[in-house]
């Protein structure tokens, strides 16, 4: 689930972008066709996983225990962590309705995330682990500019694209006997990525601008193993299917050429 802190940063924005609004006089000013050209982009920020769910049907292999067809669910807690992010982009030299400006961009991002709790199939386990995640989207980004002089320009934008997901999560049962990991949600998985965003820009030069934004992102289609690892094991126990959801605030900086 989003985290206070990444509520606050959507509320600011949003207060932003009513600040900026066009006033009448703004309105008048000169409306010549925008710059066309490309540009590149990096930012950093926080991001904020919510509580995720994986399931399937156990089918134990050599020394793994559990009965075949009973159910598996891993649920995970999530740490907000650090993740970063970079684009390429070309900005078209258009606008559409008098105030939208276009652009396509590509974007790589990497993040993170430590697991902080979460249970099996409702039980009391101590977890710990990370989830590593390399997302490659393209979409599309629209500048809402009402004036040529504007010099805080909101934007709004949406892609696509695929995911490498790493899942290293691992736990024990809190039965006073055990001590290190019985139990891992491991392996490494292909996921489909849907995201949006919303931000500011601010013009810095005529070629810089610093920018603010906030990224709602899914991940679905991701399959890991649930692995009996106890006493030097690795044996095989279920198939487990789920997604991820992250919410991310960021802060960057951007140059047109």
């Amino acid at each position: 689930m989003a985290r206070p802190t990444l509520s606050l940063a959507l509320l600011a924005l949003t207060a932003g972008s009513a600040v900026v609004m066009p006033t009448g006089a703004s309105a008048q000013d000169n409306r010549d066709a925008p710059e066309s050209g490309f540009y590149v982009g990096a930012k950093i920020g926080v991001t904020s996983p919510s509580d995720e769910t994986f399931d399937g049907v156990q089918a134990p292999e050599g020394a793994s225990p559990g009965a075949a067809g009973a159910p598996a669910v891993v649920s995970a807690e999530f740490d907000e962590d650090v993740t970063f992010a970079g684009t390429v982009g070309y900005r078209f030299g258009t606008r559409f309705l008098g105030v939208f400006e276009p652009s396509i961009e590509v974007e790589y991002s990497y993040a993170s995330a430590d697991i902080s709790g979460g249970n099996f199939n409702g039980g009391d386990q101590t977890f710990g682990g990370d989830v590593d995640v390399n997302t490659f989207t393209i979409g599309y980004r629209s500048d809402i500019r009402w004036s040529d002089t504007q010099r805080i320009v909101p934007f709004t934008g949406g892609a696509i694209g695929v995911a490498d997901v790493d899942s290293n999560i691992s736990y024990f049962p809190n039965n006073g006997v055990a001590t290190a990991p019985t139990f891992a949600l491991t392996g490494s998985d292909t996921g489909f990525v849907t995201q949006s965003n919303v931000g500011l820009s601010f013009q810095l030069t005529d070629q810089i601008d610093l920018e603010t934004s906030v990224r709602y992102q899914r991940i679905t289609g991701l399959d890991f193993e649930r692995r009996f690892v106890g006493g030097g094991n690795n044996d095989f126990n279920a198939d487990l299917s789920g997604s991820l959801e992250t919410v991310s605030g960021f802060a960057g900086l951007r140059y047109r050429f």
